[in-house]
């Protein structure tokens, strides 16, 4: 079965877990664990085909290199990332998340190789645990594009300034306590939500909100819309900020032999 979100779909509307195969199966990260899971979140998007100039390297699988990078101060040092050669004790970390306490990780500390109860993993199946998990948790990510890091950065550095310009500022806090008084429902409520749908009713809420504003407006006759108002029950998915500049994986491969 190829691994994209249309497949995923049956799966993800209602929270259940997705079986890899009869020794894995990925459960959806819940919000007491949310923190924890940001924390090793890095290792799901890095982009290491804009990040890093070396032929090899690009080469190389996602998860040769990160087993390359573990341990590899010189690397980091070099890019300017200090995390990275701790990003192989994320990779398990997530993946201890993601396949539940029950779960029985084992590794081997000069090899790097690793298996889930007992079943080892491999660079194919690593990729296909990546996918899942990233869609699964609705991360806002694809990691079969390329982007040019310079403009990438660019953009970045526009966004985070248009961000400082904003003076409303929210933590995960804020929004828990926000979700609480609106949904009116316990913390141990929110706590065992999935973080999936968790933003799904944060962003659910703000579209409510914003088209009851509008519309309440519109009625009055004070305000009036160039544009037919999108209704608060639409589609809540956007669309990618860099959707111009993306190429697939493949045809960078293409390019470098």
């Amino acid at each position: 079965m190829e691994i994209n979100k249309e497949t995923l779909f049956p799966f993800i509307i209602f929270n259940k877990e997705i079986e890899y195969n009869q020794y894995i199966t990925l459960y959806p990260i819940k919000m007491k664990d949310i923190i924890t899971f940001q924390q090793y979140q890095p290792v799901l998007v890095l982009r290491k085909d804009s990040i890093f100039k070396d032929k090899h390297i690009i080469k190389m699988d996602y998860l040769d290199f990160i087993k390359f990078a573990c341990r590899n101060t010189e690397l980091a040092e070099n890019y300017n990332m200090p995390l990275l050669p701790f990003y192989y004790d994320f990779a398990l970390g997530i993946l201890g998340l993601s396949c539940g306490k029950n779960a029985e990780i084992k590794y081997n500390n000069s090899t790097l190789e690793f298996s889930i109860n007992g079943f080892e993993i491999t660079n194919k199946v690593f990729n296909d645990l990546r996918k899942i998990i990233i869609i699964q948790n609705d991360i806002d990510f694809d990691i079969n594009e390329f982007m040019n890091i310079d403009t990438v950065n660019a953009l970045e550095k526009a966004r985070a300034f248009e961000a400082r310009k904003n003076k409303e500022k929210a933590d995960i806090e804020d929004y828990i306590d926000s979700l609480i008084i609106d949904m009116k429902v316990t913390e141990e409520y929110v706590a065992n939500l999935t973080a999936r749908k968790f933003w799904r009713y944060i962003k659910r809420i703000n579209q409510h909100d914003e088209y009851q504003a509008c519309r309440s407006g519109q009625m009055s006759g004070m305000v009036t819309f160039k544009e037919p108002l999108k209704h608060w029950m639409t589609s809540i998915e956007t669309t990618g900020r860099y959707e111009d500049l993306k190429t697939d994986e493949s045809e960078l491969r293409s390019k470098i032999g």
